[in-house]
Parts: structure tokens; C-alpha cells; sequence
């Protein structure tokens, strides 16, 4: 079942000037409940311009954004309603805090959609758990906090609303491996616990291997790949040429198989690879 359907979307910036430009050029796909959907491509591809249409930030120039089957822009006073239910957390969302404390920035979403008393409570209490917000934060100003700990305040903001989707642009750009590992686990945790449907945009082809159910690959404004993970990244050369690549543990695998080596080339995360060297060491395979 289909939660999100992107029909013929186009967004032009600086229309009916010389400067025109089609940020997204008649782009169509669906998301279904409760997957994974990561979106790939180069800097300028029209990613973000993308995902912005989703929850409404952004009125298609054409087409339609359907979510649970119904144009979002069909009465546009109620557009608000759907930001509740489609969740953004911009790239970099730490620098969004801006309450006096740690409560009060994760109780502002939820409190603007009519929560109070023990249900606001709770629910707090329950998305710390989830993204690993440590209690006696609480009372703390997010801005004397450590970056890893502001961005894991941020997205319990807008996980604290229990959006049906939730969309990530580039969750984990700037952070060490250690960081990255966190917010992955975050985003997982929260996917099992909700069973919310999530969309991310991200460059790290590592981080779509471990994530995604299915992938989506913009080039130029056009949707030019949309299928799962495996298919996807099965069509390397493809990817190469417009400026993206494969995880760095698929590339050794292809290398193997070139050298002459009886490897799996669908080989995309480490856990992955592991159990293929496994398998290899055992003697099911001729290296």
C-alpha cells in the first residue's frame, strides 16, 4: 500500500525569465508503507528540491504530491496538517534548536498539535529512549551540548510529532564513523518502534547499502533509476556516469571476480562481505 505518489512532478525555478531552470523535470514513483526509500545523486540533481514537495514546503510548478492517496495541495489552508504527518529533518538540523532547553525543543512540535500533561510527557520520554537522548539533558540548553548530542535533539523534535514519513537530508553529513553509526541506528530504531515509512537523502552509498529497501537516483532534475538496493547498485557503470559510484566493499568484490576469484559481486555492506569470506575460508569457493 502506497503512503506517498509522486505523479509527473515539475518544479521550475525563475519561470517566464532567461534564468529558467527545471529543478525537477515530470519525475512520478511511489512510496510504500513503512519502507525505506533512499535517493541518490550529485550535488545540483534536484534531490532536495524533491523531497521538499512532499510535505508541502514546496508547490509543484506541475503534477501532484498524493499522500494516503489524496492531492496534498487539493485545500491549501490544510497544508499545515500534512507537515505533521511528513516530517523534514533538514541536513545539518542542530542548527535549528532554538528553546532554552532540551525539553522545550522536542515539546515544540508536538505541542503545537495539541499535546499537554502526561501524554506530552510521555511521549517525550519515549523518543529520548528511542534516539538516545539522555535524561538529565532535560533541563540542559541544547547549545551547551556536543554536536552528535544537538542533532540526536533535533531529529527527536521532529520524531516527537510521530510522523507517518519521515524525511532525512543527508542525516549523517559531517559526523565521524562513530556519529554516523549512531544516527543509522537511530533511524532504524525508530522505523521498528513506529513502523514509520522514511525517505533519505544521502551521498554515502555505504549508509543506502545498510538502509534502504529501494533506491532512487536523480541526474540532472530526471528520475533515472528507481528499484531496490541490489538492482540498482548492480548497474555500476551506469552510476559512474553520472558522477555516483557503488559501496567501496561492492568495488572490491568486482575486482575479485575480475581477478579470477569465485566471489559474490552482490556484495554491498560489511556484514555482507564477511559472510562471503566466510563461506570462501569454508571451501565453497575456489579462492
Amino acid at each position: 500500500m502506497s503512503v506517498l505518489e509522486v505523479k509527473n512532478l515539475t518544479h521550475t525555478y525563475s519561470g517566464n525569465t532567461p534564468f529558467v531552470n527545471d529543478a525537477v523535470s515530470n519525475v512520478s514513483f511511489t512510496v510504500e508503507k513503512g519502507e525505506i526509500l533512499g535517493i541518490i545523486g550529485h550535488t545540483g540533481s534536484g534531490k532536495s528540491t524533491l523531497v521538499q514537495h512532499l510535505n508541502g514546503l514546496l508547490k509543484p510548478t506541475d503534477g501532484q504530491v498524493l499522500f494516503s492517496g489524496e492531492d496534498i495541495w487539493e485545500n491549501p489552508k490544510e497544508i499545515r496538517k500534512i507537515r505533521s504527518k511528513v516530517g523534514l529533518v533538514f541536513q545539518y538540523p542542530e542548527y535549528q534548536l532554538f528553546e532554552e532547553t532540551v525539553y522545550a525543543d522536542i515539546a515544540f512540535g508536538p505541542k503545537n498539535m495539541g499535546l499537554d500533561g502526561d501524554e506530552l510527557d510521555s511521549r517525550i520520554k519515549e523518543i529520548c529512549r528511542i534516539v538516545g537522548v539522555k535524561p538529565e539533558y532535560m533541563e540542559k540548553s541544547p547549545f551547551d551540548l556536543s554536536g552528535g548530542e544537538k542533532r540526536r535533539v533535533a531529529i527527536a523534535g521532529v520524531m516527537a510529532m510521530r510522523p507517518e514519513v519521515i524525511v532525512f537530508d543527508e542525516p549523517t553529513a559531517g559526523l565521524d564513523p562513530k556519529g554516523r553509526e549512531n544516527v543509522i541506528k537511530i533511524i532504524k530504531d525508530y522505523r521498528e518502534a513506529t513502523g514509520a515509512t522514511v525517505i533519505i537523502i544521502s551521498h554515502s552509498m555505504e549508509d543506502m547499502a545498510v538502509l534502504a529497501d529501494k533506491l532512487l537516483v536523480m541526474n540532472k532534475g530526471n528520475l533515472c533509476m528507481f528499484d531496490t538496493v541490489e538492482k540498482v547498485f548492480s548497474r555500476g557503470n551506469e552510476l559512474r556516469a553520472i558522477g555516483l559510484n557503488v559501496p567501496i566493499v561492492t568495488r572490491v568484490f568486482a575486482e575479485l571476480k575480475a581477478m579470477g576469484i569465485d566471489v559474490n559481486e552482490n556484495i554491498f555492506t560489511v556484514e555482507a562481505a564477511v559472510n562471503e569470506l566466510k563461506r570462501i575460508r569454508a571451501g565453497d569457493g575456489n579462492a
